[in-house]
C-alpha cells in the first residue's frame, strides 16, 4: 500500500512536472469575428491558422468563432480585454471615448482617391511610430494590435434612390466617426449602428441606407434590402485592427511564436487590404448587380458637394471632437497621417495589386522596425 501510494505521488508529480515543461502557448486561442461567416475575413483566417499550427508543431492553435456568437463590434474590445477571446476584430470609431487617439486615425477620411495600400500602410505607420497615444490606450485594455487595413472607398447603397443633395435630406444611414459628420453636413440623419446591426436596421425601415464597401452588399446580404447604389466614391476609412489580440495570451507566447503571428497579421494586412477591398469589392459589386437586382446610379453634378464641403472643414472637426476626449494634440496624429498617406501614395504604384509586394513593403516601413517582446 505504502509503495503503491509512492508511486502514485511520484507518477503524480512526474505529470505536474511534464505539464509544466510544456509550453506555456500550448493551448487553443479562440478569435471571436462578429462578421458573418462568409465575410472574406473569415474566409481567408482558417487557411493562416492552420500554417501557425503547423509551424508551431501544434503548441498554438486557433479557433475561429464567426458570427457574432461571442462578441458584437462594440463589445470586442471588451472581450479581449476579459480574456473571453484571445482575438477579433477591432473598429475603434465603435467605441470612440475607449480609443479616442485611433479614432482620430479612423474618423480621418481619406477624401479625392481610392489608393487603399497607401491608406493601409499610411494608417499602420501612424499608428506605430506617431502615435503614443494609440498604442497607451491599446496597451491599457490588455491587448496589442497586430496590424490592420483601411478600407477602399464607401459607396451609399440605398432603399430608394439617391441622385441629388435634395434626395439626401432627412435619410438615414449608417455612419460613424468622420463620416457621420460628412452625411451631417449634407442634411442626412446619421445612425451609428455597426455593420452587423445594419442588416436588421434596413430590413425593418430603421436604416435608409448604409455607407459601405459594395462587397458588403453580398457578405453582409444588405443587397436584400436595399437595391440602389450611388455611383461615387465618399471617402475610406481606417484602420480596421485585424488581428487585436489579449495582451496576457500574446505574452504567454515564446518570442519566435510572437513573430510568427506578426509576420501572418502583417500578411492578413495586405491580403485584407488588396484581396478584399480591391479585388473581391469589384467582385461583389458585379454580383450584386447581377443576381440581385442592385441599380447603380449615377448622381447629379451636386452630389460631389457632399465630399467637398465636408473636406474643408473635416480637420477642425476632428480637432475640436479629439479635444473633447482630452487628447492634448489630436492635430499632430491627423497630420501625421496625412503626411504619411503622401509618403505611401508614392509607395504604391510599385506595389500595384501584388500582395507578396505588400507584405514586404510593410515589413520595410514597418515592421522590421518593431521588436515583438516590447510590443
Amino acid at each position: 500500500m505504502i509503495a503503491y501510494r509512492s508511486m502514485t505521488l511520484a507518477g503524480t508529480a512526474l505529470a505536474a512536472g511534464l505539464l509544466a515543461a510544456q509550453p506555456v502557448a500550448s493551448q487553443e486561442f479562440v478569435f471571436g469575428s462578429w462578421t458573418p461567416a462568409k465575410e472574406y475575413q473569415n474566409q481567408v483566417l482558417p487557411g493562416m491558422f492552420k500554417e501557425i499550427e503547423d509551424a508551431t508543431k501544434g503548441a498554438v492553435k486557433w479557433k475561429l468563432v464567426p458570427g457574432a456568437q461571442l462578441v458584437d463590434g462594440k463589445t470586442t474590445f471588451t472581450g479581449v480585454k476579459d480574456g473571453l477571446i484571445q482575438a477579433g476584430l477591432a473598429i475603434p470609431t465603435y467605441v470612440p471615448n475607449t480609443v479616442p487617439a485611433m479614432f482620430m486615425i479612423y474618423s480621418t477620411v481619406v477624401l479625392g482617391h481610392n489608393d487603399v495600400v497607401a491608406a493601409s500602410g499610411a494608417a499602420l505607420e501612424t499608428m506605430y511610430f506617431n502615435c503614443p497615444e494609440c498604442l497607451d490606450e491599446i496597451k491599457k485594455l490588455n491587448a496589442v494590435a497586430l496590424g490592420g487595413w483601411t478600407s477602399s472607398a464607401y459607396l451609399l447603397n440605398c432603399t430608394t434612390p439617391v441622385k441629388s443633395l435634395a434626395d439626401l435630406k432627412g435619410k438615414r444611414i449608417r455612419a460613424t466617426g468622420g463620416n457621420a459628420e460628412m452625411f451631417k453636413m449634407a442634411g442626412a440623419v446619421p445612425v451609428g449602428a455597426t455593420l452587423a446591426e445594419a442588416v436588421t436596421l434596413l430590413q425593418r425601415g430603421g436604416l435608409d441606407c448604409q455607407h459601405g464597401i459594395a462587397d458588403w452588399m453580398r457578405t453582409f446580404g444588405y443587397a436584400d434590402f436595399a437595391k440602389y447604389v450611388v455611383d461615387m466614391p465618399l471617402g475610406l476609412t481606417g484602420p480596421a485592427l485585424g488581428f487585436y489580440m489579449n495582451r496576457d495570451a500574446w505574452n504567454k507566447l515564446t518570442p519566435e511564436q510572437k513573430k510568427l503571428h506578426l509576420d501572418k497579421a502583417v500578411w492578413l494586412s495586405a491580403k485584407m487590404a488588396i484581396g478584399n477591398f480591391l479585388i473581391a469589392n469589384e467582385d461583389g459589386l458585379s454580383s450584386v448587380v447581377k443576381n440581385k437586382g442592385v441599380q447603380v446610379i449615377k448622381p447629379d453634378a451636386d452630389f460631389e458637394k457632399v465630399v467637398t464641403e465636408y473636406q474643408k472643414v473635416q480637420r477642425a472637426k476632428n480637432v475640436e471632437t479629439g479635444k473633447s476626449f482630452g487628447l492634448k494634440d489630436p492635430g499632430a496624429i491627423i497630420d501625421a497621417y496625412e503626411k504619411n498617406i503622401e509618403k505611401w501614395r508614392k509607395l504604391s504604384p510599385e506595389i500595384g495589386r501584388d500582395i507578396d509586394k505588400f507584405v514586404a513593403a510593410l515589413n520595410r516601413e514597418i515592421f522590421s522596425k518593431l521588436d515583438v517582446n516590447k510590443m
